[in-house]
């Protein structure tokens, strides 16, 4: 069984030993691969969609016949116990939708000790609403697939109920959470290309709405902030 890319990247950061629930597991590929390879003794395939877990019932036993599963159909991690498994893997959703599964109940999301998280979209929003929930961004990994570039967290809760203060230059400059350090702090082969296409993005954004609007100032911000990090890089 090979994973794509992504998937790779994201299993590669479950120790052996741990186990593992993967919410929204639509095929469960890799939840299977984990399981199959000897690395989680224990995985659970998790989806609000009886079709996506049909979809994963038939490659468990496609991939991994005879093979036990523990399939649950239900939303975000109300499918879990407090603490059930060591991972949680959350891949394929929007970064606003992940937040709102992780906040549904706080206490009930720091019970596990990792997360392994894939936002599509919304990666600044995602990141600044981590930092305020005391959730901890101990690596963040670019990778390709195809055309896109997608990130992948890897994130601890932290100890802390409190929230964790941010400085006035982080509450005003959006930018800092689309773009942080950590790109820098993380980078990889793919990093300078992931910056690249932004700034075109950007660049376009601008011309497209010319330069007397909120969204214009925004994407300056954005593009003076990319600059920078390529500049550090």
């Amino acid at each position: 069984m090979r994973l794509s890319d992504r998937l790779q990247a994201m299993a590669d950061e479950v120790n052996r030993g741990e186990t593992l629930a993967d919410i929204g597991t639509d095929h469960g590929y890799l939840p299977i691969y984990l399981k199959k390879i000897g690395r989680c003794p224990h995985v659970i395939l998790s989806d609000i969609s009886r079709a996506s877990l049909e979809k994963a019932l038939k490659d468990c036993e496609l991939y991994d016949p005879g093979e036990k599963f523990d399939i649950r159909e239900g939303d975000g991690l109300k499918v879990l116990k407090s603490a059930e498994v060591d991972v949680v893997s959350i891949a394929g959703m929007g970064g606003i939708l992940i937040s709102d599964i992780l906040g549904y109940d706080i206490k009930h999301s720091r019970s596990f000790r990792k997360f392994i998280l894939q936002p599509r979209n919304n990666l600044g929003r995602l990141r600044l609403w981590l930092y305020d929930k005391g959730f901890k961004i101990e690596k963040e990994i670019i990778v390709k697939e195809g055309k896109f570039l997608p990130s992948i967290f890897v994130v601890t809760p932290s100890h802390e109920e409190e929230n964790l203060k941010r400085t006035s230059n982080e509450s005003e400059d959006f930018s800092l959470w689309e773009y942080p350090d950590s790109l820098i702090n993380n980078k990889n082969q793919y990093t300078q290309e992931y910056l690249l296409r932004e700034l075109t993005k950007h660049i376009a954004i601008k011309k497209k709405i010319g330069e007397a609007s909120e969204k214009a100032y925004a994407s300056q911000k954005n593009i003076d902030r990319i600059k920078k990090i390529i500049g550090e890089l």
